[in-house]
């Protein structure tokens, strides 16, 4: 005999479609969890490019450090962060970061750039949630315009990459329709000839 508790299907429910939904809005997509760690780095007149590239490798973090970054860090740097050390590093040479779960992105100031994305046939309440998890970085912006059905996008190249990834991949398949018409083949079955 199998007892069933009240409240027991909902709760399963619930936790189910919980689960479901942050799978698919991307809540797991980009989590920082380096961010919050203590990092602390004695830096004497050394090029910013080896301060970030030493920066991924003492927190394990792959770094992608664009061709147009360039510079020298000077002095030392109080923090009591990782993420609050690559934000003074960033500020005092003009630099923008993006992480994406996996990589982090720096990229020059001038590299900046600005995108505009139509949402026409887009999920834009799943869209509105998938960049508010992936928004980790500085500076980066996503806002949407014209009632909902237009997304302007502000930041480094792989911010922009993001942003288009997530557009298209929001984007509503039309579900397939049945056929109009029905074909009709003929055919005959082919038989072995045989050998005398």
């Amino acid at each position: 005999m199998i007892v069933r508790r009240k409240g027991s299907r909902l709760r399963t429910s619930i936790i189910v479609a919980l689960m479901l939904g942050l799978a698919g809005s991307g809540a797991f997509a980009a989590d920082a969890p380096w961010a919050d760690r203590s990092y602390r780095y004695v830096v004497i007149d050394q090029d910013v490019r080896d301060v970030l590239q030493e920066f991924g490798r003492n927190l394990s973090l792959p770094v992608e450090v664009s061709s147009a970054v360039n510079g020298e860090v000077r002095g030392d740097i109080h923090a009591d962060s990782a993420q609050a050390f690559l934000e003074q590093v960033c500020r005092s040479n003009g630099l923008a970061w993006f992480f994406d779960g996996y990589v982090l992105h720096v990229a020059a100031r001038e590299e900046l750039g600005r995108r505009s994305f139509d949402l026409d046939g887009v999920d834009v309440s799943r869209l509105s949630a998938d960049i508010e998890a992936a928004r980790i970085g500085s500076p980066l912006s996503a806002d949407f315009r014209d009632g909902r059905h237009r997304l302007e996008a502000m930041g480094p190249p792989a911010w922009l990459a993001e942003v288009a990834q997530r557009v298209e991949d929001s984007r509503r398949t039309p579900a397939p329709s049945a056929p109009d018409e029905v074909r009709v083949f003929r055919g005959s079955v082919a038989r072995p000839a045989v050998e005398q």
